[in-house]
């Protein structure tokens, strides 16, 4: 193993549902009355690319507010820390996530995570979003690196199975939107931690041989 890559929001940040938990509410607070599908359909394009996110507030009636709306954000307990653990251990962080790249800058910025994380793959870039299969070949190839050298850390079962499929190893982080009775899986990040140092084996920088 070589590369541990994490989803963002469930993972790396605290609220997984974050159209749900985040967004929307986000939006109605600032007033917005567009109807749920309407923002969702926003939000998805987005994080496709198909609209930059002053297009996305323009067409939900606002004006640009990114910086305001990714305050809304919170970090999980001990995300920094499990990533300082995991590269000592000789192991490298990436992030797959469906995001703008706008809001994705923004956060890892806020919360100290560019100098942690140096590849981050985000949807509106690719121009796919999981559980699309080609968002999971896109960082495959962009790493350079077979499937089986890869674990991936999300919060959402299904994004986690293309990435079975394509050979990676995989740990299910619970969040807001795991869903009931998710089977194995962690809910904090020591847990975290301890789940991949088991499956990367003894041997690694920093690891007892």
């Amino acid at each position: 193993m070589k590369t541990v890559l994490f989803d963002a929001m469930g993972v790396l940040y605290r609220y997984g549902n974050v159209q749900g938990r985040v967004l929307i509410p986000y939006l109605r607070a600032q007033g917005c009355g567009a109807p749920e599908e309407e923002i969702r359909a926003a939000y998805r394009a987005a994080t496709l690319g198909h609209l930059t996110t002053d297009e996305f507030w323009s067409a939900l009636g606002l004006t640009a507010r990114d910086e305001h709306y990714c305050r809304e954000h919170a970090l999980t307990e001990g995300t920094r820390e499990a990533l300082d653990a995991l590269a000592h251990d000789g192991l490298e962080p990436a992030c797959l996530s469906n995001d703008t790249a706008a809001w994705s800058a923004i956060l890892r910025r806020r919360f100290g995570l560019d100098g942690r994380i140096r590849r981050w793959f985000i949807s509106s870039d690719l121009g796919a979003r999981k559980p699309d299969p080609a968002a999971y070949r896109a960082v495959l190839d962009a790493l350079g690196l077979p499937a089986e050298e890869v674990l991936f850390v999300d919060d959402r079962p299904v994004n986690l199975a293309p990435a079975r499929a394509l050979g990676m190893r995989t740990i299910l982080y619970r969040s807001d939107d795991t869903g009931p009775e998710p089977g194995p899986s962690v809910g904090t990040m020591p847990e975290l931690v301890a789940a991949v140092r088991a499956m990367a084996g003894p041997g690694r920088p920093g690891r007892p041989g």
